[in-house]
């Protein structure tokens, strides 16, 4: 995994397009309650095929998983359009054949699996 930190919005929604047409499955995670770093709860939960369990990163923090579907991918794309400005994704990854190949943590921390 490589750090790639912020880059400009046109960057980012490419970046992004990429890893989501590579992966085929996600993870978000947020507090188990309102506020900003629950942003997109309402959104994720109501996709069918979502799981949402507790997740071990963080005391009350639930995590929602499920299959990359043309819906979800929809929805980071609505959900992400910029690195920088809120209201965002607080936590999530990006997964391909179990592998995390794109992970956002704490907003804006990015880091990208690098194909060899």
């Amino acid at each position: 995994m490589r750090y790639v930190g912020v880059v400009p919005d046109e960057e980012w929604r490419a970046l992004l397009r990429a890893h989501l047409d590579r992966a085929d499955e996600f993870r978000v995670r947020m507090p188990d309650g309102e506020g900003p770093l629950s942003y997109g709860r309402a959104q994720f939960a109501a996709l069918p095929e979502v799981t949402v369990g507790p997740w071990s990163g963080m005391r009350d923090a639930v995590e929602f998983a499920g299959p990359l579907t043309p819906a979800v991918r929809e929805l980071f794309v609505e959900l992400e359009p910029s690195l920088e400005e809120l209201p965002k994704l607080w936590d999530y990854k990006l997964l391909q054949n179990g592998k995390v190949i794109l992970s956002i943590g704490d907003f804006h921390d990015v880091l990208i699996d690098v194909p060899s």
